[in-house]
């Protein structure tokens, strides 16, 4: 009979045993892990230390950045532009030109916008990205040989344009303008061989690592003037107006680009894209001068109203210098006599112990602006 329980004692047994020792690891594994919360911390110096950090948070560009993208597409609007009235020559009837002479000045023009699209686009994607990308003047540098390229492809046109004056009714001209033609395509061939060349030297060794320094020296810069303007508008109280009136100025010319744009106009409508960009570029500007880069109200007329000229003007501190002492109180001195002549200048300090409104305000620009 004892012989018949040893059995399911021991298997008993074992099977405690087993329970015990996989809830002892399960409360080590948990202790190892910082707990059971949603992000446990790694142990220092442990297995659980990640081997390959977590990827570091996308940069952002600067404000001088921003500003210097919006000018280069500009630019690149520009060539766009250009180039699209090249496309319009090549299209175009013209009875006494060559059908080749007119593609090969179609060409130069569209090499040529092509060209200044290429500069543009360095602009934007080296210069327009500082404290985004590592070497940002590295990038705008280099891209010169995507211009030096255009201007080879433009210049491979012209020999075309050249050699296309010697077709149809004006044939008699072929041996002169044959061999010409020639020659200023092999020159422009040259060109674009050396635009290659170029962007391979600006893009590595000793060019690269002068860009890469500068870069570095460039950035800090740009950042620190950017402080130092947006501390000047907070200071005198005329960033946010000022960004406010470059924000709605450069909506309104982006608006009338896009107007221009979908005219169809063969020549007008590329334009359009012009306009639009710079309008851009304008709305961008005012974060040069504010901070958080948004646009208040009547920009203009909250320009006029916040500036403290009352405090000077009259002399008197008090009530009246927390609406019209300020930064620019000798200023408001100086203008007192113009801002008479406009309308004068009213303030409310000293006419009575309750105060009354301390803004100045101009009744004639006021008027108008409001």
């Amino acid at each position: 009979m004892k012989t018949k329980h040893s059995a399911p004692l021991s298997v008993t047994s074992l099977a405690a045993a087993g329970v015990a020792a996989l809830a002892l690891l399960m409360a080590g594994c948990s202790s190892s892990g910082g707990g059971s919360g949603a992000n446990p911390q790694p142990s220092s110096g442990g297995p659980d230390t990640p081997v390959t950090p977590p990827p570091p948070a996308a940069a952002q560009s600067t404000p001088t950045a921003k500003v210097t993208e919006g000018a280069g597409n500009t630019v690149v609007s520009a060539g766009n532009a250009v180039s699209e009235i090249g496309k319009s020559i090549q299209d175009a009837p013209l009875p006494l030109l060559p059908t080749d002479a007119r593609k090969g000045a179609g060409g130069v023009v569209v090499n040529a916008g092509e060209a200044v699209g290429a500069l543009g686009a360095g602009v934007r994607d080296g210069l327009g990205q500082m404290g985004s990308v590592d070497n940002p003047l590295g990038v705008t540098v280099s891209s010169t040989g995507n211009v030096v390229r255009e201007v080879g492809d433009t210049v491979v046109s012209g020999g075309a344009l050249v050699q296309g004056l010697g077709t149809e009714k004006l044939a008699p001209l072929a041996p002169l303008t044959t061999p010409v033609g020639g020659l200023v395509k092999q020159v422009g061939t040259a060109v674009q061989g050396g635009g290659d060349k170029l962007q391979a030297v600006l893009s590595d060794g000793a060019v690269a690592q002068v860009t890469n320094s500068l870069s570095k020296v460039i950035v800090p810069l740009t950042s620190k003037v950017t402080d130092g303007t947006q501390t000047l508008g907070a200071a005198t109280r005329l960033g946010e107006p000022v960004n406010g009136l470059l924000y709605k100025v450069g909506n309104t010319v982006a608006t009338g680009g896009s107007m221009l744009s979908n005219t169809q106009a063969p020549v007008v409508a590329p334009l359009g894209g012009v306009v639009t960009e710079a309008g851009k570029t304008v709305a961008a500007v005012g974060v040069l001068v504010h901070g958080n880069g948004q646009a208040g109200g009547n920009p203009l007329g909250g320009l006029l109203n916040n500036l403290p000229l009352a405090g000077a003007g009259n002399g008197q501190g008090g009530d009246g210098a927390a609406g019209g002492g300020g930064a620019l109180g000798p200023v408001g001195a100086l203008l007192a006599p113009v801002t008479g002549l406009v309308g004068g200048v009213k303030s409310g300090v000293g006419t009575s112990a309750g105060g009354g409104d301390s803004k100045p305000q101009l009744p004639i620009l006021g008027g108008l602006l409001h």
